[in-house]
């Protein structure tokens, strides 16, 4: 059987996967799969709730650096000892939980830029703790884990989309591109030459 214009879209790498997701929600919308597009919209728009979370945006690598005054030496954009963070805190900051969208994160991964969480509200238990006088502390998650949240993300949107085509047939029928293209088609036709 031949694959839906989407599947070879995404397997191609022809459509990012925000792209694909849209598309996906166009097709699970008029399938009435609530569950599918309760996911997508989740990648979609980023995650409010964290029960929703998948495992594949939890305990994602990452580093937290601090800029501040250590003793006698100013520190700038240094990698934070995790020693340094009393222990009651240490699970949520060693275990962050991504929840921004998937557009932001590809965006983070195409320009190579920071992505992550302002943790300066640590800074008086770290002084509390150490002495060490904190006046920025950020978390940054690592491009190789936001790659793999991508691929994950991509993955699934497309094992998804090869399971709908083997119980509804071809999808191009129900995908938002062949829609367009019809519309053209038509909209050509009534134009006069």
């Amino acid at each position: 059987m031949a694959k839906s214009q989407l599947i070879k879209d995404v397997a191609t790498n022809q459509i990012t996967v925000e792209e694909t997701l849209q598309r996906l929600l166009i097709i699970t919308d008029d399938l009435n799969i609530v569950e599918m597009k309760e996911w997508i919209k989740g990648e979609l728009n980023g995650y409010s709730n964290l029960e929703m979370l998948p495992d594949y945006r939890k305990k994602v690598g990452n580093r937290i650096i601090y800029s501040g005054i250590n003793g006698s030496f100013q520190i700038t954009n240094q990698p934070l000892p995790i020693s340094f963070i009393p222990e009651e805190m240490r699970d949520v900051v060693l275990n962050p939980k991504i929840k921004e969208s998937i557009s932001s994160i590809e965006k983070t991964l195409l320009d190579e830029s920071e992505i992550g969480v302002d943790l300066t509200s640590l800074a008086g238990a770290i002084y509390n703790k150490t002495g060490v006088q904190c006046y920025s502390i950020f978390q940054e998650y690592s491009l190789m884990s936001l790659s793999e949240i991508t691929s994950n993300v991509k993955n699934k949107a497309l094992l998804m989309l090869l399971d709908l085509e083997k119980e509804f047939g071809n999808l191009d029928s129900l995908d938002i591109k062949l829609i367009k293209e019809k519309l053209i088609f038509i909209q050509n036709l009534f134009i006069v030459k």
